[in-house]
């Protein structure tokens, strides 16, 4: 058990759930995920709670302020795998409610938090990206918490749409795009933009650029300045 000032935290027991079940619903309320990840209010969360809280690699951890809940933090104790070699403890969530902030409860819970870490033997702590906010960034900066990696989010739907039409929305740019070079390119030497039936339209562009890089050689020819060193002088 961590006590400081007058802020007491420790690991939840099963009787503590229904006095957390309002603090969860407070913090899933400030989450910043927001609509994307979290709804303001979710049928069976209650359940959706004791069926993490009995997994054998969850922690809870709790807040209080003479009995009062005021805080919480959501761990994940991870063993090694795949694409890790070391265990660590993974703070899925640190809330406090906002009337009782900087008082040090953050601190507690991360205190008990991190004594959980060393009784599990994980090597490391990791937080996942919360709110983002400066004063967040300050309180994990003074423990000792630096940057690694971040996060991105995208709807599955919108993945596989483009992941679909990929090939062939590039196509379809690449051929706008062919068709306003070919148009640029008429309507400067003054011929209709759309070229006759037949014509070799890759041809056609690429005569065009040859054309233009020759213009372009030809007026650096004719603006280079002499070299001194091979001027021949007049006496």
């Amino acid at each position: 058990m961590v006590k400081l000032s007058a802020v007491r935290a420790r690991l939840a027991e099963p009787s503590d759930l229904a006095a957390v079940l309002p603090l969860v619903r407070s913090a899933r309320a400030d989450s910043p995920l927001g609509p994307q990840f979290v709804a303001p209010e979710v049928a069976g969360l209650e359940t959706h709670l004791r069926a993490w809280f009995e997994m054998p690699e969850s922690r809870l951890v709790i807040a209080e302020v003479d009995s009062e809940l005021i805080g919480l933090a959501l761990l994940q104790c991870v063993s090694p795998g795949l694409l890790c070699d070391v265990p660590y403890l993974q703070v899925e969530a640190l809330y406090v409610h906002g009337d009782h902030r900087r008082q040090g409860a953050g601190r507690a819970l991360m205190q008990q938090g991190a004594i959980e870490a060393a009784r599990h033997g994980a090597e490391r702590i990791v937080t996942v990206p919360l709110t983002g906010a400066r004063s967040e960034q300050r309180f994990f900066s003074g423990l000792g918490f630096s940057p690694a990696g971040s996060r991105r989010v995208a709807e599955t739907a919108s993945v596989l749409r483009r992941l679909e039409l990929a090939p062939s929305a590039t196509r379809e740019r690449r051929t706008r795009g062919l068709d306003e070079l070919i148009a640029r390119r008429r309507r400067s030497r003054g011929l209709p933009e759309t070229p006759a039936r037949g014509v070799d339209l890759t041809a056609l562009v690429e005569r065009s650029q040859a054309e233009s890089r020759s213009m372009h050689v030809n007026r650096a020819v004719q603006t280079r300045r002499s070299d001194p060193s091979s001027s021949t002088a007049i006496s």
